[in-house]
């Protein structure tokens, strides 16, 4: 989610329009979730990653830098991340190459 305060949550809902930033942000989270399922998904070797940290099936989701006012330090959060990583540069390749 964007980073917001307080003040910036009490200012959408004055205004009125919380419930669409709400809204405009779970579909943001959505798309940004589909398009990471469907990058790792192309490989088979990174899917198996994903079952070796017990994350298949995966919705596309990386849990929070942050939780609870703390640092994610989530050794899952890691390896999800260096998987993506993976897929993306892979993407990136196939795109050069063609």
């Amino acid at each position: 989610m964007t980073d917001i305060d307080v003040r910036d949550i009490a200012a959408l809902r004055q205004q009125g329009d919380l419930g669409e930033f709400l809204r405009q942000t779970r579909n943001d989270e959505a798309r940004a979730n589909s398009r990471r399922k469907q990058l790792v998904y192309r490989h088979t070797d990174l899917v198996d990653q994903l079952r070796l940290i017990g994350q298949d099936p995966w919705n596309g989701r990386i849990p929070p830098p942050e939780w609870g006012g703390a640092i994610n330090t989530s050794p899952i959060r890691a390896a999800l991340l260096a998987i993506v990583d993976e897929a993306e540069k892979r993407a990136g390749h196939q795109q050069a190459a063609a």
